[in-house]
Parts: structure tokens; sequence; C-alpha cells
């Protein structure tokens, strides 16, 4: 059995070099996946929405998920199957509140600091005086 050649150090250094390379960059791309807050790469689609998230709930987040499942909201609408009844709005201080849709749709319309957040399918609780 004859001998093989043997590669020259360059070639094999740079295979290492290129080898390392790639394992941190896929190292990297998994740590940004699985940490809190990092890049949300499902939200990369050259939208107006930020592509980084913060994973922390707070207070005001914590009631618009039991406001949105209670009154069956919608951030994208209900196209023409449904007409909604009333709204989510937040305020600039970050404060969520249920109105009546024609309240909501006038936050829409008005683009001032109040933002419309979501519609839902039931009306607001009626108040009693």
């Amino acid at each position: 059995m004859a001998p093989q050649p043997r590669r020259s150090p360059a070639r094999t250094l740079r295979h290492h070099l290129v080898q390392a390379a790639g394992v941190t960059i896929i190292g990297a791309l998994v740590a940004m996946a699985l940490l809190p807050g990092s890049v949300d790469i499902a939200d990369m689609t050259g939208g107006d929405r930020p592509a980084a998230r913060s994973q922390v709930q707070t207070p005001a987040d914590a009631h618009l998920a039991v406001l949105m499942d209670r009154y069956r909201c919608s951030a994208e609408g209900f196209g023409h199957s449904a007409i909604p009844e009333s709204a989510i709005l937040r305020r600039p201080g970050g404060q969520v509140r249920l109105v009546t849709f024609d309240r909501g749709w006038q936050v829409f319309q008005d683009h001032g600091p109040t933002s419309l957040v979501a519609v839902c399918l039931r009306p607001p609780a009626q108040r009693t005086p």
C-alpha cells in the first residue's frame, strides 16, 4: 500500500477556519432564537412593526389578553363576516381600555396619541348609574 500524500498546512488551516465560522454563525442564530427579547425572525417582513419584541409581559399586556379573550377581539378585524360592537384602545401611557366601536373608530380616524388595538364582537358591559 502506497503512502497517501499529505495535505498542505495552509489548506487544512483554511478548512478549520471556515468550519469554525460556520459553527459560530449557526450557534449565534440558535441563541437569538432561544433567548427572550431577541430578534423575532417571523416579524422581519418589511412591515412597519418593529422586528424586536420584549418577552416581558406588563400588567397592561395581561389586561389586554383578558379583554381580547372575554370580548372576542381581533387586531386584524373580521372582514365582512361580522360587525364589531366594541373596540380596545391603548392610551399613550400604555393603559388599555374597552370602548364602544363608534369611539374606537373615531380614535382610528383621528390618528392621535391614543391608538386602536383591536375590534371586538361583544359589546362593552353597560354601566349602571
